[in-house]
């Protein structure tokens, strides 16, 4: 009975600490999660910028009279004068992420479990069969001989040595 509770632990262990719903998979999976949150978070606060962006451009006369002077537009009558060798504008670039890929999830499978729970279980239940054997041999096989009032207690090697009366 030990040796089936010791099979049974080995698979146990294995399966809940290494297994494919065991820990080590879902602490690799909490990882990925927590990657593509960020990577969420990031895209949504690119979202909002942009969105606001958009927003300005169809609404704020200030700057949609900005960006079509940047790109040469003018009210009748004006004149653009462009002076070269000052830097130029700079336009909002955006990122707008990084791929983030879904690994493939290392975990140990379910038949390698079960067949150290069952090693486990072959090689206890032999080394207890190899003990008890080792400790039946080291049994010494006793008599009592029982002389008037009288006990003595011999190995039975010894009685049969001694000469019968």
């Amino acid at each position: 009975m030990i040796s089936v509770c010791i099979g049974t632990f080995i698979y146990i262990l294995l399966s809940i600490t290494a297994g494919r719903n065991g820990i080590y998979a879902y602490n690799q999976l909490y990882e990925q999660k927590m990657r593509l949150t960020a990577n969420v978070a990031q895209l949504q606060k690119v979202n909002d910028l942009l969105s606001s962006e958009c927003n300005a451009l169809r609404t704020d006369r200030s700057i949609i009279e900005s960006y079509a002077r940047n790109l040469g537009f003018a009210y009748e009558g004006e004149k653009i004068i462009k002076i070269t060798g000052i830097g130029i504008a700079e336009h909002n670039v955006y990122d707008t992420g990084t791929v983030v890929r879904i690994e493939d999830i290392s975990f140990v499978p379910e038949y390698i479990c079960k067949i150290s729970g069952l090693a486990g279980f072959v090689i206890s239940m032999l080394i207890m069969m190899i003990v008890s054997l080792c400790s039946m041999r080291k049994k010494t096989v006793e008599a009592v001989i029982v002389n008037g009032n009288d006990e003595i207690t011999l190995p039975v090697e010894i009685v049969n040595e001694i000469p019968q009366m």
